[in-house]
C-alpha cells in the first residue's frame, strides 16, 4: 500500500476542522462521490474526537497521527495515539438488528458504531502499555483507475 500523506495534529479539538478540510480534499481527490465524503468525514471526525477525548485526555499538548495510504481497488486512513490504552471491547461494534437506539448504546458507542457503517473495513488495536490504532478502510468507487 502506497502512503499518501501523514500527518502529525495537536490533540486541540480547534484542529478538527482542518483535519475535516484536509480528509474531505483527500476523497474528493480519490473520486468519492459527495455523499460519501461526507459520511467518511464524519467518520474520521468521530475517531479524532475519540482519540482527543479518551486517548489524550483532553489535553492539548498531546498529538494523535493520521496516515493516509492507497492501493489498487482500497483507500485506507488509520489514526494512531500514544494515549491511554482503550479497553479492547470499547471499539467492538454493537450488533443490534434492525435500527439503532443512541440510548442503548455505551458511552462513546455512538461513534464507534458510526465508523463502523462508515468503512468498509475497520481493525482496532489497543496498545498493551500506551497507545491506539485505528485503521479505517473504504473501497475506491470503481470508475477511479489507480
Amino acid at each position: 500500500m502506497k502512503q499518501d500523506l501523514m500527518l502529525e495534529i495537536a490533540s486541540d479539538p480547534r484542529l478538527l476542522r482542518v483535519v475535516r478540510d484536509l480528509v474531505r480534499s483527500y476523497l474528493i481527490e480519490a473520486g468519492f462521490v459527495s455523499d460519501r465524503v461526507d459520511d467518511v468525514v464524519l467518520g474520521v471526525d468521530e475517531a479524532c474526537t475519540n482519540a482527543i477525548r479518551h486517548a489524550c485526555g483532553g489535553e492539548p499538548d498531546n498529538t494523535f497521527r493520521l496516515t493516509f495510504r492507497s492501493t489498487e481497488g482500497w483507500l485506507e486512513i488509520q489514526l494512531e495515539d500514544s494515549g491511554e490504552p482503550a479497553p479492547p471491547d470499547s471499539f467492538v461494534r454493537d450488533e443490534a438488528p434492525g435500527p439503532v437506539d443512541a440510548a442503548d448504546l455505551s458511552p462513546g458507542g455512538l461513534g464507534v458504531h458510526l465508523i463502523h457503517e462508515v468503512f468498509d473495513d475497520v481493525e482496532f488495536c489497543p496498545g498493551t502499555v500506551q497507545g491506539n490504532c485505528v485503521t479505517m478502510k473504504l473501497r475506491l468507487p470503481k470508475e477511479v483507475k489507480q
